[in-house]
């Protein structure tokens, strides 16, 4: 079974890296390139999404909205790292100006996508927590760019990763169709992996992580176990 749903898994996030490119395609050479720079092949917020999104009972359209959603999240994340260049201290003022507004459209560029491929999904719910993501990253990186050398954030600055983590796991269970209480235990559980995971998945948060995965509908039970215990 485990093998059954790691193999489901990876063809939709198979299909996730699909829609990227088919995204990324839009675009002129140059900046179609500088996007894909940042693609890279951590695809650890798509399957944040993927595990918390599946319904009991899974249809072809469920699986279609749980992929154009992690896309949108991934893309999300990217847009946020080609405008994090613009954030080094002194750097748009070193950038050439061709390429700082290439950097500028092209973040531009993945954020407007994003947008579009959640709401992809219909539905509304979801789409409205996105839009929350966006304005609280968005918040977020203003802060600091206002800060003394565009990184230093303040204790109550919004942790990134906890946030796209968390509003990933947060639609994907709105797409799931989940109670409040296991969206909850869901959301709780995504949260603290983006905040406590370091560059890839460790054993120690694998071990921690079984009595929480245990009180899961069995979907997003069985999704994560293998999302976690695989990486």
């Amino acid at each position: 079974m485990a093998e059954q749903i790691g193999d489901a898994l990876q063809a939709e996030l198979n299909l996730v890296a699909e829609k990227l490119e088919e995204t990324v395609a839009g675009l002129p050479d140059g900046l179609a390139q500088f996007v894909r720079s940042e693609l890279g092949e951590d695809r650890v917020l798509a399957g944040v999404v993927l595990a918390s999104a599946a319904p009991p009972r899974d249809t072809a359209e469920d699986e279609s909205r749980r992929v154009a959603l992690a896309a949108a999240l991934e893309l999300l994340k990217i847009a946020l790292n080609i405008h994090r260049l613009l954030l080094k201290p002194g750097q748009a003022g070193s950038i050439d100006s061709f390429l700082l507004g290439g950097t500028i459209l092209a973040g531009d560029f993945c954020f407007s996508r994003a947008a579009v491929l959640a709401a992809q999904t219909n539905h509304p719910q979801v789409v409205t927590v996105f839009a929350e993501l966006l304005q609280e990253v968005s918040q977020a990186n203003l802060r600091r760019v206002i800060s003394n050398d565009g990184f230093d954030c303040d204790p109550l600055s919004t942790d990134e990763g906890e946030a796209l983590f968390r509003s990933g796991a947060s639609a994907g269970a709105l797409l799931a169709g989940l109670s409040k209480k296991e969206a909850g235990v869901v959301i709780e559980f995504a949260g603290r992996l983006g905040r406590e995971r370091p560059q890839d998945f460790t054993r120690t948060f694998a071990a921690k992580a079984d009595e929480t995965l245990d009180s899961m509908p069995r979907p997003q039970r069985d999704r994560w176990r293998e999302l976690v215990l695989t990486r």
